[in-house]
Order: C-alpha cells, then sequence, then structure tokens
C-alpha cells in the first residue's frame, strides 16, 4: 500500500536512505532493513517493491517472530499431501512459491531458527527450493527485503545468526534512525498523522497546542512513528474540539515537564536548553528546506509569521 512519496521527513539522514531506495529499487538486489520497532522498516520495503520492475508481481511478507519454530519450514517451503501428520491432502503453497517473481518480505529476520537460517542460505545461493515431502526443484525468482530491530553483527558474533546469510543478505543496507534523533520530523510527522486521523473520521481537521507540541518535542519516543501514530490517535478521540492540548496526551507524556522532571534547577536548566536546541534546530532547517522562505517555513512548522519572526532573532537565524 506504501509508496516513497508516503515517507515525509525534513531529517537529512531520511532524505539519503529514501534516495538510496529509490536508486537501488529498479534493481533486483537483495535489501536489509535495519532499524527499532516502529521505524517505518516495511514502509521501505513496500515503496520499494512498489518503484521496482516487478510491482505487478506479489509482495509477500512473512513475520519470523510469529510463526512457531515448528512451522517456519512449512510456511517458507509449503508441502506435498502427506508431508506430515496432520498435513492438509491438497498440500500446501509456502510463501517462497508464493512470492513468483515478485518481493518476498522477511519480516523480523533476527528471529529466524538458526537451522532455518541454513536453509534459507541455499534457497539464495541455487535459487531453488523444495516442498517439505516433495521432490520437484521449483525455481525461486524473487527478490529478497529483509528487515530486523536486532543488531545483527552482534547476533553474528554471539554465534545467533550466520555471518554467511547476513553477508549474503547485506548487499544494499538502509540503517532507519528511531524518532528520537530526527527531532524535526515529530511535528511534521504528527500533524500529517492528525490529517489521516481526521479524514478517515470525517471530523474537523485539528491542530496541535504549542504546549502539546513542547511536550511531544521532549518525550524519546521508545516506540517511534508506531508510538506517535497511536497517541495521536488516542488525542484525537479523546479532543473534543479542533485543538489537541497537553491534557489529551497520555499521561506518560503529560508527566514530562519541568516541574515533575526537574530535581533541582540544574535539571530544569538542562530541560530548557535541550527544548531550545530542538526548536531552533526545526527552525533552522525550515528555513534551509525552504531557501530563506519565512512564509513557507512558517506553514511547515505550523506556526504564525509573528511567532517565527520572533524565533528567529532569538535564536540569531537571521542569516539564513
Amino acid at each position: 500500500h506504501y509508496h516513497f512519496s508516503d515517507i515525509i521527513t525534513q531529517n537529512p539522514e531520511i532524505i539519503r536512505l529514501k534516495s538510496l531506495a529509490e536508486t537501488v529499487a529498479p534493481s533486483d538486489a537483495t535489501v536489509l532493513l535495519q532499524g527499532e520497532s516502529g521505524t517505518g522498516k516495511e514502509l521501505f520495503a513496500q515503496a520499494i517493491h512498489n518503484a521496482s520492475l516487478v510491482s505487478h508481481h506479489p509482495f509477500i511478507s512473512i513475520n519470523c517472530a510469529s510463526i512457531p519454530k515448528d512451522l517456519m519450514e512449512a510456511e517458507l517451503f509449503g508441502y506435498e499431501n502427506g508431508a506430515f501428520t496432520g498435513a492438509r491432502k491438497e498440500g500446501h503453497i509456502g510463501k517462497l512459491e508464493l512470492a513468483g517473481e515478485g518481493t518476498l518480505f522477511l519480516d523480523e529476520l533476527g528471529n529466524m531458527p538458526y537451522d532455518m537460517q541454513i536453509k534459507l542460505l541455499r534457497v539464495l545461493e541455487t535459487k531453488t527450493f523444495e516442498r517439505l515431502g516433495g521432490t520437484r526443484r521449483i525455481p525461486f525468482r524473487a527478490r529478497v527485503i529483509a528487515a530486523t530491530n536486532e543488531d545483527l553483527t552482534q547476533a553474528v558474533s554471539q554465534q545467533r545468526f550466520r555471518a554467511d546469510l547476513y553477508y549474503r543478505l547485506n548487499v544494499i543496507s538502509l540503517n532507519i534512525p528511531p524518532l528520537r534523533k530526527r527531532p524535526e520530523d515529530i511535528s511534521l510527522l504528527s500533524r500529517r498523522l492528525l490529517e489521516q486521523i481526521s479524514g478517515s473520521h470525517t471530523r474537523t481537521a485539528l491542530t496541535i497546542s504549542e504546549d502539546a507540541m513542547t511536550l511531544l518535542l521532549t518525550h524519546d519516543w521508545p516506540g517511534n512513528i508506531r508510538e506517535l501514530r497511536n497517541v495521536m490517535q488516542r488525542a484525537s478521540i479523546i479532543c473534543e474540539g479542533s485543538t489537541i492540548y497537553p491534557g489529551h496526551l497520555p499521561e506518560y507524556i503529560q508527566a514530562y515537564s519541568p516541574k515533575l522532571s526537574s530535581a533541582d534547577g540544574e535539571q530544569t536548566g538542562i530541560y530548557h536548553r535541550e527544548i531550545a536546541r530542538l526548536e531552533k534546530q526545526m527552525i533552522q532547517h525550515a528555513l534551509e528546506d525552504n531557501q530563506g522562505n519565512r512564509a513557507a517555513a512558517a506553514r511547515i512548522l505550523g506556526i504564525h509569521r509573528s511567532l517565527l519572526y520572533k524565533k528567529i532573532n532569538e535564536y540569531h537565524l537571521d542569516q539564513i
């Protein structure tokens, strides 16, 4: 369902990764997506597929963490009639076969059982496989995109992941940074998510107050964009008006305020300096992305132009 146009960002690293992904999409190169849970790895995977030369073929996804170990082989390879006790009489087509000439997306790859890693490597090297209980060699033509929230280099050193499979998959590597390392995207994404939520519920467009946005910027977002989406959905349900205020946010986000998070004056100072740093960074990026056009920058940031002028003077950004 996702395309590269759905990946919205002002972060230089995400912009670089998006450009690299668009470049490699038409090829058949294997792609390894790494990043914390909720950073948008499947969004990248679908965007790559939809921009590829095989976009009219299937995009088959398999979550390696959600399938029991004893069923993983049957899910991947499929099985013939009578292959094992309890097998369906008509047999079963596996994910490798269903992918055809399209894309096979292996999500949560780090959770794949070690013995299955050996069999997957064999498929990637020979480009063929057999169903369980079968003897016919079936060609494997699909492109492989893998994703993991684990550090696979560490998993290799701990002998939990095969080094040969890691190097076989690590042709094009995209390491997606977590949301806490792209603060300029928090405002952009939260407003876009609200637009989507408002549109799906056919309600008045919602805005976010300055105080609520400040709380969103100070949160470290361990659940990344998935967590932000849930927070925005919750706020839109609770909000009875057209503006989201701090009281509409979850309590664990509201609790992060100078009074509650600071044990002394020094910590309070750190809090305010961090807020100022994030605010300056967002304004600076907005101005640079719009070649100094302050009206356009104000629209992107979602603030009044007069407030932007005030902040520009405050942070000495007049030269941009």
